[in-house]
C-alpha cells in the first residue's frame, strides 16, 4: 500500500508538471515521498521534480514517473484527435514527435546517466532533462512551430 501512495504521488506531480506549472523538489532521502511532496517549494500549485530528488528514486519509482508523463501525453494526444480544434504543436504533440517510441526504460536510463555525468546539474528538472536530451534532438520545430533554440 505504502508503494502504491508513492508511485501515486509521483505520477500526479509529473501530470500536474506537464499541464504547465511547476519548482524545485527538495527532496530527503530520509523521507517519503509524500513527505517530500507536503515541504516541497511550490510555485503556482506544483513542483518539480528535479536531479536531486530523482536520484533518491526507486527504479520504480523513476519508471512510474515516466509513465505518469507518458499517460499525459496520450490523454492530450486522444483529446486532440478527438477535437481538432484542440490540436497544437504543444509539448505533448512535440514530446510524441521526438520520442514516442523510446521505451520508458530507456528514458529512465538516460536520465540516470545524464545526472551521472553532469553532478553540478541535479538543480536541473527531470522533464527538462528528458527534452533536451531526447525530446529536441529529433525535433524540426518547437513548440508552436517556433524555431528550436
Amino acid at each position: 500500500m505504502e508503494r502504491m501512495k508513492r508511485v501515486l504521488v509521483v505520477g500526479m506531480a509529473l501530470a500536474a508538471v506537464l499541464w504547465g506549472f511547476g519548482t524545485a523538489l527538495a527532496a530527503d532521502a530520509e523521507q517519503s515521498l509524500e513527505t517530500v511532496a507536503a515541504k516541497t517549494t511550490r510555485s503556482e500549485g506544483v513542483t518539480l521534480l528535479k536531479g536531486d530528488g530523482w536520484s533518491r528514486l526507486t527504479r520504480g519509482e523513476k519508471l512510474a514517473f515516466v509513465w505518469g508523463a507518458g499517460h499525459v501525453v496520450d490523454i492530450e494526444q486522444e483529446l486532440m484527435a478527438q477535437h481538432p480544434e484542440l490540436k497544437v504543436e504543444n509539448f505533448s504533440a512535440k514530446v510524441v514527435e521526438g520520442i514516442a517510441d523510446v521505451p520508458m526504460n530507456q528514458i529512465v536510463t538516460q536520465v540516470d546517466a545524464f545526472y551521472k555525468a553532469n553532478p553540478d546539474k541535479t538543480d536541473m528538472p527531470v522533464i527538462a532533462v528528458i527534452w533536451d536530451s531526447m525530446v529536441k534532438p529529433n525535433l524540426t520545430t518547437g513548440i508552436a512551430g517556433k524555431p528550436l533554440e
